[in-house]
């Protein structure tokens, strides 16, 4: 009970940031669940009268891994949940990565089926039962195409972008390219609001995969991150419209 206690005290200091937050998206306008694992125990807590207040316990078929920072469906919820680890709790500044999970929520509240659910990537991992296809695709990160977006993207414009993804839609493989989109939507966006959050915080931005020369998945949410930016700057009322952004991503929109 000590722990819960703790819990819902370092919890609770991350709804001040949020509030502040509401003034970079209204997606921090809404409630979201936490879950803080320990074990194959997930400690669920909920936001009530202005603070966090621990609300249930459930018991999951797998243990949840120490350091965890993510956030899905649970299925007991009905809802998507912020997952993080007591250690988490412990980190300088750990509101940050609680308010960047709960963008993913808003993600899987809003548009999120909708977009992949037609995506042939997903399609194949559905019926194949990969379930962590969007962690574990062999996406060609040596492409020259991709390298050069990554050292290129922090002084393009949103036409230059426009131009880079249109040469990567003629040389990627389509499940490829959609991964790549769909991280840059994904992952991008989260890495994008995450920052405005730093920025307005007075803390330095998050560039993990800004190294073009060992690029990785993290490179995904380094572009993402420049591409919102200059979504924001070329229409700023696409970051309310996130499901229209992805149709521009794909260049599909206008």
């Amino acid at each position: 009970m000590q722990d819960i206690q703790k819990f819902e005290i370092s919890l609770s200091t991350v709804l001040k940031k949020k509030e502040k937050a509401c003034n970079i998206h209204s997606l921090f306008s809404y409630q979201y669940t936490v879950g803080i694992g320990v074990s194959e125990k997930l400690h669920v807590f909920e936001e009530r009268s202005k603070r966090y207040q621990y609300k249930t316990c459930i018991l999951l078929s797998n243990e949840i891994r120490e350091g965890t920072k993510a956030a899905y469906p649970v299925d007991e919820l009905e809802d998507c949940c912020c997952i993080i680890t007591p250690s988490c709790l412990e980190e300088a500044n750990f509101y940050a990565t609680v308010l960047h999970e709960f963008v993913h929520c808003y993600q899987s509240r809003t548009s999120e089926s909708d977009i992949k659910e037609v995506l042939e990537i997903y399609q194949h991992a559905f019926n194949s039962q990969d379930y962590m296809w969007e962690i574990n695709h062999d996406f060609p990160y040596t492409n020259p195409d991709f390298l050069k977006l990554i050292q290129n993207i922090s002084r393009s414009n949103f036409h230059d972008i426009q131009e880079a993804l249109a040469s990567l839609k003629s040389t990627l493989r389509n499940v490829d390219y959609e991964y790549m989109i769909w991280q840059i939507w994904k992952e991008g966006f989260a890495r994008f609001i995450e920052n405005k959050i730093l920025r307005m915080n007075k803390i330095p931005e998050n560039n993990v995969g800004s190294d073009f020369e060992s690029s990785n998945r993290t490179s995904f949410y380094f572009v993402g991150d420049h591409i919102w930016r200059q979504l924001e700057l070329w229409d700023i009322s696409l970051i309310e419209n996130i499901e229209k952004v992805f149709t521009v991503l794909e260049g599909k929109g206008n």
